[in-house]
């Protein structure tokens, strides 16, 4: 990854490509806002006197690109959903050594939010689930065209990116698939899926919030996937499961089977697992020499893929 100060010069000549009218622009400083790692994240000052936020792809880690996340932003921020506007997006790695997107910058915190800013998003997570996806044009992300298909699609599709990401097989993964497979629930309705939602992805001011963030897993599928993420994964060290599930019945109305879940717990956790995967190719390749892409597909990797294991164990 490159530094900061080195993003300065190319980014002064692709705004004033885009913003000039004649007077060069001049990005005045640049700071690292995120350590994420599908996406590298930094805040731009401009001599203009106007902020953006650029997100940076990292080598191709976690299977995904920014052209389907920049194309549902924009359609999002159409249909009147929280989400900053983007401003322009650039496939071409020679400007920066990745592609990336430029994007408004919306005042707010992401760490440490209320349990009413909590509540708040919440509640805007289901207004997303309620979004009209057909009439805001979200067809592209891949229509489930049977019941189970909105759990199937993505065991699939994650399963992809295991297989292109290790360099040996995993056989846990493969007992991981057939188990989810065999498990799959129905979805009662499609709906536009975040799939990393939950705290830390969303921006408050107080107890409002101001706009969600990282939609680079987003996907047409079961609501429930995004409620047990939530709880499980990035909410789990703000309430307990039972906390969330009171949450999610007092603020959007939704209760969740212990089979759900159970499946979407155990789905999760095989996501991660064959993600994390993509983060060693990365750093073995070159493509991303950080330390924390070897800790993330080694490590990291071998903690979902224990908790798979003991969900599927216990569960068989």
């Amino acid at each position: 990854m490159r530094s900061n100060e080195s993003l300065i010069a190319p980014l002064d000549r692709y705004l004033t490509g885009r913003l000039s009218e004649g007077e060069p622009v001049r990005v005045t400083h640049v700071r690292r806002i995120a350590v994420g790692h599908s996406r590298a994240m930094f805040m731009l000052d401009t001599s203009l006197g106007r902020q953006f936020v650029l997100r940076m792809e990292q080598g191709g880690v976690f299977g995904t690109s920014s052209a389907g996340e920049v194309r549902l932003m924009r359609a999002l921020h159409t249909a009147g959903y929280p989400v900053a506007p983007v401003r322009w997006y650039e496939p071409d790695a020679a400007v920066l050594g990745h592609p990336f997107f430029l994007m408004d910058c919306i005042a707010g915190a992401a760490d440490t939010p209320s349990e009413a800013a909590i509540r708040a998003y919440v509640g805007l997570l289901q207004q997303q689930h309620d979004l009209d996806w057909r009439a805001a044009g979200l067809d592209f992300l891949g229509v489930p065209q049977t019941a189970r298909d909105g759990a199937l699609m993505q065991v699939e599709r994650w399963y992809s990116v295991y297989q292109e990401g290790a360099y040996l097989p995993i056989p846990f993964l493969e007992e991981g698939r057939a188990w989810l497979r065999n498990h799959a629930p129905a979805a009662a309705r499609v709906v536009l899926v975040h799939g990393d939602a939950g705290p830390a992805n969303f921006m408050y001011d107080g107890d409002r919030v101001t706009c969600v963030t990282d939609w680079e897993f987003a996907h047409l599928g079961d609501p429930i996937e995004d409620w047990v993420y939530m709880a499980t994964m990035r909410g789990a060290r703000h309430f307990p499961r039972e906390r969330w599930a009171e949450i999610f019945v007092e603020e959007a109305g939704v209760s969740i089977t212990p089979q759900e879940w159970t499946f979407w717990d155990a789905f999760n956790h095989f996501k991660g697992a064959c993600a994390n995967i993509t983060t060693l190719r990365a750093f073995s390749s070159g493509a991303n020499p950080a330390p924390n892409m070897a800790a993330i597909g080694t490590g990291l990797h071998l903690v979902f893929l224990q908790r798979l294991a003991e969900i599927v164990g216990a569960n068989t």
